[in-house]
């Protein structure tokens, strides 16, 4: 145990920015493990992610690749259900559907990728092949920060031939260029891969985001960083672990996230005083 209240053996990217977002929130989950229901964005990120992942992952391996559909049929299925006692799978009880069904979120998926431009953009991503003679998908990588005793782990959606690091996004709106250049995940992705003594041509990234609008989008991209910019998010991390290990656990009402539609604890919380 490293510090009095948390027991975990590292740290993650969403564990970190997730106590910046409200350590409160951060502490019922990493801390007190109150469960919670897990929200239909979190599932149909999740299956999207395993779609496009085992459809990349497949296209040269197997003598005949499935299609998209079928990928994600086989990757919303393991999303959203669990198996039985008889083996029979059976949908998850701890889904947070509110307005969506079951049914809505599948035809969400089979809509995008059904899309031409979304599909095209897919096959148009080549993944690199790693040491271990595996494709780059899913790749591990770990960080240490000065002053954090855990590792902060993570995994990096996609390396392309070219080198580039990448992330899936789905989004219920268009991103602009300059969200996807304030995206503080793609310094901890650079960071790893420099500390493991990979290089990323230019310190460049690259966002592929999956709009979920009527019209499905399929958008692209790249930035270029500075690595002097890892010294400010090493201060940063540093700045969450000791706030973790003082037990400092502030809420945040400031935050988007404190309402009952997107804090999963705020009946704990805030919800109670009303």
């Amino acid at each position: 145990m490293i510090t009095k209240a948390f027991e975990g053996d590292h740290l993650s990217y969403s564990s970190v920015s997730g106590w910046l977002m409200c350590a409160a929130n951060w502490k019922f989950h990493y801390i007190d493990k109150v469960p919670a229901k897990t929200s239909t964005s979190l599932v149909f990120g999740s299956a999207f992610h395993g779609a496009i992942e085992s459809f990349l992952a497949q296209q040269v391996t197997d003598q005949k690749p499935r299609n998209l559909l079928d990928c994600w049929e086989e990757a919303y299925k393991e999303a959203t259900t669990t198996v039985g006692e008889k083996g029979e799978r059976i949908l998850r009880d701890d889904i947070d559907w509110r307005d969506e069904t079951p049914e809505s979120l599948n035809n969400d998926g089979v809509r995008i990728l059904s899309h031409p431009d979304v599909k095209s953009g897919i096959l148009s991503i080549k993944p690199a092949l790693r040491e271990d003679k595996q494709f780059a998908i899913e790749t591990k990588i770990e960080l240490r920060v000065p002053g954090v005793p855990l590792p902060i782990i993570g995994y990096i959606d996609i390396i392309t031939t070219d080198g580039i690091p990448g992330d899936f996004k789905t989004s219920s709106r268009a991103w602009s260029d300059s969200k996807a250049g304030d995206e503080i995940q793609t310094l901890f992705y650079l960071a790893a891969l420099n500390q493991a003594g990979i290089t990323v041509p230019d310190w460049a990234f690259r966002h592929y985001v999956f709009v979920k609008t009527k019209t499905p989008q399929f958008q692209v991209f790249t930035h270029t960083h500075n690595p002097s910019q890892l010294m400010w998010l090493f201060k940063m991390v540093e700045s969450v672990w000791k706030g973790i290990e003082a037990d400092v656990f502030p809420i945040n009402p400031t935050t988007w996230k404190c309402s009952d539609k997107w804090c999963e604890y705020f009946a704990l919380c805030r919800g109670k005083y009303q």
